[in-house]
């Protein structure tokens, strides 16, 4: 079984593991590619389709594409699940995306801190052309509310890509669909790269759609109705200045302003926060300054990336820039890149000045202002507002973090193939094997 092969693996490499993160949320460049981007699109024509009432089919739901096999059934209670994308909410709930033997993405919801997950899926067709559809989770989510999404891939007899963003607001009992989201013409792809609705019900979605030589095609979705209508504000065929790099991650701190993080480590020897003051529609590439570890700047032989976007209002916000370095001459064990220098930068007046702070690299996650964590296969933690940084563990895996408080964290921890679900009660300093299945 893949599961129990997989559990079996990790629990060999628990004592000497450490909190790792995978680094930037970073999608990478897509399988396909081209050198240029997909043929224009058809002008998008927006249609305002009814939605039904709670408790409906969803099959039949008016806004879903036109279904070519049935949902997948619920899992029974019992089976094994590995965990691949987690959001834990507090202690004991949270929501993620979950794989059985079948290795189809269902979205599992959990109120016992990870141990027993109840199915609660919405009805998507998760197969299309012999091949299963990945799903991605909002980043914001709370008890009861939560958005999914699920990948596209394009179909000659169906035609354009077309998904749903679902929507539940009583913990996954129900789900509503949004009105379809059209990829631009001549989309490769549509594979989620961020999704986020804020309490006002502003939201955001970036999906690559193809990809090139050093660049990464997106298109990005905005809505002001808390998912239910979607208008495509970004695509390859205008002129903003975002489709160059892979991207490592888009937020909002309000309905106006934003900040996309790009990684364009050796094609520029710059690093930039993109920055839209209008909902997304325009986009401005604002140079930040190099650290002080980098007296010339962010040149050659350094490439540096930006990530961990977070915002809190439209003029204070934080992100972090990790650095490699090229070795001319290859160390001791043939490696030719050198880790960092690393820095976390924050501002309070919108980016016109930036406090700058070295770090020990990794993904970064903070609580408030002031107490978060570095996550690397280092674990370190600031109680400063990342002014000095304590060393809480070393592991040796990869994973995937969320801490909902000090003490209290979870991690999809990989190596290489392997995957499994941890969690910390002692703000990382140890971890223990979490053995998911399905609830009763």
């Amino acid at each position: 079984m893949v599961c129990r092969e997989v559990r079996c693996g990790l629990i060999a490499l628990l004592v000497g593991w450490t909190l790792a993160a995978c680094g930037p949320e970073n999608a990478g460049l897509p399988a396909t590619a081209t050198s240029s981007p997909p043929a224009p699109a058809a002008t998008e024509v927006s249609t305002d389709t009814p939605e039904p009432t709670l408790g409906e089919p969803a099959t039949l739901t008016p806004g879903l594409p036109t279904p070519v096999a049935e949902p997948p059934a619920h899992l029974v209670p019992g089976q094994e699940l590995v965990i691949q994308l987690i959001r834990m909410v507090d202690t004991s709930t949270g929501w993620a995306v979950a794989r059985a033997e079948d290795d189809i993405d269902r979205i599992v919801r959990t109120s016992d801190g990870g141990l027993m997950w109840t199915d609660v899926t919405p009805p998507e067709t998760v197969t299309l052309l012999g091949e299963p559809r990945r799903a991605t989770l909002s980043t914001l989510a709370d008890a009861q509310h939560a958005w999914a999404i699920y990948s596209g891939v394009f179909d000659l007899e169906r035609g354009p890509i077309a998904v749903v963003v679902w929507r539940t607001a009583d913990g996954g009992a129900t789900w509503l669909p949004s009105t379809l989201i059209e990829a631009p013409g001549g989309s490769g792809f549509f594979e989620p790269l961020s999704l986020g609705i804020l309490d006002d019900g502003f939201g955001w979605l970036m999906a690559a759609i193809d990809a090139g030589m050093m660049h990464q095609y997106i298109a990005i979705y905005t809505t002001r109705d808390g998912g239910a209508h979607w208008l495509r504000v970004v695509d390859p065929y205008g002129d903003q200045p975002v489709q160059s790099c892979p991207k490592t991650g888009l937020e909002f701190a309000d309905a106006v302003t934003g900040w996309m993080a790009r990684d364009c480590g050796g094609l520029i020897d710059q690093v930039t926060i993109d920055v839209t003051e209008d909902g997304g529609t325009t986009w401005e590439l604002r140079p930040v300054p190099a650290p002080e570890a980098l007296p010339s700047g962010f040149t050659y032989p350094y490439l540096c990336t930006p990530h961990s976007i977070r915002l809190t209002s439209a003029r204070e916000g934080s992100f972090a820039v990790s650095c490699r370095q090229y070795l001319e001459t290859p160390a001791p064990g043939g490696e030719t890149l050198a880790d960092g220098p690393h820095a976390i930068y924050r501002t309070q007046d919108g980016g016109a000045t930036w406090d700058v702070r070295e770090y020990p690299g990794g993904a970064v996650q903070w609580l408030d202002d002031a107490r978060g964590w570095a996550l690397g296969r280092r674990i370190y933690r600031t109680e400063n507002g990342g002014s000095s940084w304590e060393l809480v563990h070393e592991v040796n895996w990869d994973g995937q973090f969320i801490f909902v408080d000090t003490q209290n964290g979870w991690a999809v921890a990989r190596d290489g193939e392997e995957v499994a679900l941890v969690r910390t009660s002692n703000g990382g300093a140890s971890w223990s094997l979490l053995k998911p299945v399905t609830a009763p």
